[in-house]
């Protein structure tokens, strides 16, 4: 992973293993009926993520004094639905890829019939799984909620939609600042958010670290849009050179203006981090650095 030290590496794979061992629990066995239904689920699970959005969760809450474990089920639940937009976002009537981190796309595999249902079935085993575990019942109604916001009514879906439109016209910035906010950035938003609502920090501290998950959410997709237009396919995974139609940040702002922003984001992201935690933030603020310095 680059730009990372040695002891952040290490605590990212730990909190990997963490996750995907919980996942594979959390997750319907492939030998249960119907089973080509969760061998499509799994495989879009248990498809080499780097676990970034439930890594953020369990950071979070380490960094605000909690054990991580105690927020996994909500982990889970937010790699879950990630998985879920990707397997829609992946099919013909949308994006049409063929490929995601290196593997065919579900449709792909599975046709197009099943990997609707398993995007379903994803989107709705978050919800339980979400429900799990030993935070009391009102955190878990915050977290809900958050992660609702987060994906409808100005929220991911509506990200989607605007995406969508964007081919039909010619974007405009503020057309790219809210499908990359919406689209991709509500989530990982919420990520960071999920963590701390499950613990017991003040108004102001919980403003700080939203404006931490906002500025990483937006700098995400725009480091997202430079790969499409420069970046390696063998390294990204799928194919690229395909948001040349769309509200891409290359496209409205050009190379070193989108990567400006980029940078001015993850910087403005690290202040609010500090100003919550002072140094205790160290393992999010590597986090953030390799959001924009990663390959894929």
């Amino acid at each position: 992973m680059i730009g990372l030290s040695k002891e952040t590496k290490e605590k990212w794979e730990k909190f990997v293993e963490l996750i995907n061992t919980a996942l594979d629990v959390f997750l319907p066995c492939e030998k249960e009926e119907p089973q080509e239904l969760y061998k499509a689920m799994r495989y879009a699970v248990f498809s080499g993520g780097k676990r970034l959005r439930p890594t953020l969760t369990l950071a979070t809450a380490e960094i605000l004094g909690l054990d991580p474990k105690i927020v996994l089920p909500q982990a889970c639940a937010i790699e879950m639905i990630h998985t879920f937009t990707l397997v829609h976002d992946d099919l013909p009537d949308i994006d049409n890829d063929d490929f995601r981190r290196g593997r065919p796309t579900v449709h792909k595999v599975f046709g197009n019939d099943i990997a609707i249902l398993a995007g379903d079935a994803l989107f709705a085993c978050a919800f339980k799984t979400a429900l799990r575990g030993s935070l009391s019942d009102e955190k878990k109604i915050k977290i809900l909620k958050e992660i609702t916001n987060a994906l409808c009514y100005k929220g991911v879906i509506e990200g989607q939609v605007a995406d969508i439109r964007s081919t039909r016209k010619k974007p405009t910035l503020e057309d790219m600042l809210f499908i990359h906010t919406h689209k991709t950035g509500k989530l990982i938003e919420a990520s960071v958010m999920v963590g701390v609502l499950a613990s017991d920090v003040d108004g102001e501290v919980q403003g700080y670290f939203r404006k931490f998950g906002k500025n990483i959410g937006l700098a995400f997709q725009i480091k997202d849009d430079l790969l499409d237009a420069y970046g390696e396919e063998e390294k990204v995974g799928k194919k690229l050179r395909k948001d040349f139609n769309k509200a891409s940040a290359v496209v409205i702002l050009g190379k070193e203006k989108a990567e400006e922003m980029m940078f001015k984001l993850v910087e403005e992201a690290k202040e609010n981090l500090r100003k919550a935690v002072g140094d205790r933030g160290k393992f999010l603020e590597e986090m953030a650095d390799f959001i924009i310095n990663r390959e894929s």
